[in-house]
């Protein structure tokens, strides 16, 4: 979780008032976001409210994004051991849909109320991310499609925030382990 180099002086900038506050750059500091230099500067992130309610869209076996996730995402954090039972970081969903529903909501509020980095940044295809992730490094992000219409017209509606998943620290060689830690 490395920010960009000048991260420091520019925050002192912005503190000594040194730099016009409406600059993108100011905002996205004022705002809490780290730098980086894939940094959607300009934009806004979602609120906790939209994060929520994109967390909890229900799918059809009345499991939210954040529960189904959840049970996709859970073993990651799981010793590779067999000879060990620890739950791992995320813990282990298990039980009928409400617990699971219920203990999902409460993995988002330690992340949410745990929060040390917070970014907005951009993916290809005009998709803004909004990425949070804890001092361990374990995180959730949600997405924005902000692409243009098929017609090239302005899309005037406020798009909605999508939940995207739970995030693990980041590593070497993540993808060849399965992301396990």
């Amino acid at each position: 979780m490395l920010e960009h180099p000048s991260v420091v002086a520019e925050r002192a900038k912005l503190i000594a008032g040194e730099i016009d506050p409406s600059t993108p750059l100011a905002v996205h500091l004022s705002l809490g976001l780290a730098y980086t230099i894939g940094s959607a500067l300009g934009s806004i992130p979602p609120s906790v409210d939209e994060c929520l309610e994109a967390f909890s869209v229900p799918n059809k076996a009345g499991l939210t994004a954040g529960a189904r996730a959840w049970s996709k995402h859970f073993h990651r954090s799981q010793s590779t051991d067999s000879e060990l039972t620890n739950k791992g970081w995320w813990g282990q969903p298990s039980g009928p849909v409400a617990i699971i529903n219920e203990r999902a909501l409460g993995l988002f509020w330690k992340i949410v109320n745990g929060a040390s980095w917070r970014n907005l940044h951009w993916l290809p295809h005009q998709v803004l991310v909004y990425e949070v992730r804890i001092e361990e490094g374990y995180g959730m992000r949600w997405s924005q499609d902000q692409s243009s219409r098929e017609d090239g017209a302005k899309d005037l509606k406020v798009r909605p925030w999508t939940f995207r998943g739970f995030i693990e620290p980041m590593m070497e060689n993540g993808h060849e382990v399965g992301w396990r830690h």
